[in-house]
């Protein structure tokens, strides 16, 4: 994926160094929506989303802080099922 490519809310994030939204574009296809789907039943995903219902805004944040988590363990793929949701 080429840098360009990256939807505008990881390109102008805050959140992610220019490092992150490197490995971001090390990918060879986004996940599926199943896929994307199936994280949001893990624990500590469900307990976040669960935690900001009615703020988007944090939400978000939150979202793009685990995927950083991720992307810190080299999950690429996983930290863009975080973001996707």
């Amino acid at each position: 994926m080429d840098y360009n490519q990256l939807p505008p809310f990881i390109r102008e994030s805050s959140i992610f160094t220019e490092n992150d939204k490197m490995k971001l574009t090390q990918i060879e296809r986004l996940p599926t929506p199943q896929e994307v789907d199936d994280v949001t039943s893990l624990p500590e995903i469900y307990e976040l989303l669960n935690a900001f219902i009615g703020d988007q805004t944090s939400r978000n944040t939150h979202l793009q802080l685990k995927a950083k988590e991720y992307l810190q363990d080299n999950q690429v793929d996983m930290a863009w099922k975080v973001l996707l949701i």
